[in-house]
């Protein structure tokens, strides 16, 4: 999915929140099969070919190895972490214009 991270939860590199968060969810059958890569990219291309350039944001858990290495796989970079969830996530941010073909 690609929405907006609401304002008033935690992780966001704008004062005023709301940018764009890209997020996955899939079985653990299909972990590891490059789906969330795929489906993501294709998300991402097309909001960069509608939208102007701003952050885009993915947030996990510190602890998922697997989605820090995917996010990092899209381009993003780590660029904080905060408490939610009960556990410590990591932001990752990249700008949408990366994703233009």
């Amino acid at each position: 999915m690609l929405g907006r991270r609401s304002a008033d939860r935690p992780g966001r590199v704008a004062e005023d929140g709301e940018e764009l968060e890209v997020g996955y969810v899939l079985r653990r059958g299909a972990w590891g099969a490059g789906y969330a890569f795929e489906a993501a990219t294709a998300a991402l291309r097309a909001a960069a070919g509608e939208l102007p350039d701003q952050p885009v944001l993915v947030v996990t858990q510190t602890a998922n190895k697997r989605s820090l290495k995917l996010a990092a796989r899209l381009g993003f970079r780590p660029i904080s972490t905060f408490e939610e969830f009960g556990a410590e996530q990591t932001l990752c941010t990249a700008p949408l214009s990366t994703f233009r073909i």
